[in-house]
């Protein structure tokens, strides 16, 4: 893999600590967009997705062809109580399991790369595939954790 998408793919867990340096306590658990997680429920979707990313990676290098599981994030949430988690935790959590995905990645050959695993849904996806969708799913958290950060400091204006 080249080098600066493995950067990218590390820079995650950076940006949300540094996000969290400057993130009002007091407002962790406020849902400003009704639909979405709050940004304590978010922080510990993003570690408790990325056991499940390292997993789809194991599988694609090892077991190519077979079956990926599913991830829900509202369950995982209801089920793994997103909601009551210490988000500095699961902070550290994040970083530490993408750094164990990363150094996975690092192993991964230009066939890996190439190699396919199948969806619930039965759609054929290449590790690339995977890469690409963590990567978005990344940015559209961060951009989630920035608007309130935003509607924050609108606040304070």
């Amino acid at each position: 893999m080249q080098e600066w998408l493995l950067q990218a793919f590390c820079a995650a867990p950076k940006v949300v600590e540094r996000i969290l340096r400057v993130f009002p306590h007091d407002r962790l658990d406020d849902r400003i967009e009704r639909d979405r997680f709050t940004a304590r429920e978010v922080i510990a979707h993003l570690a408790d997705y990325e056991q499940h990313n390292l997993e789809a990676f194991r599988t694609v290098k090892l077991k190519p062809g077979s079956k990926i599981d599913e991830y829900c994030p509202d369950k995982q949430c209801e089920t793994h109580s997103f909601g009551e988690k210490d988000v500095f935790r699961e902070g550290e959590v994040f970083e530490s399991r993408r750094l164990m995905t990363a150094d996975l990645l690092r192993t991964f050959t230009s066939e890996d790369w190439n190699k396919t695993v199948l969806t619930q849904e039965g759609k054929e996806v290449t590790a690339k595939d995977i890469l690409t969708s963590i990567l978005a799913h990344d940015i559209e958290h961060l951009d989630q954790l920035s608007a309130y950060l935003a509607t924050e400091v609108a606040t304070l204006a």
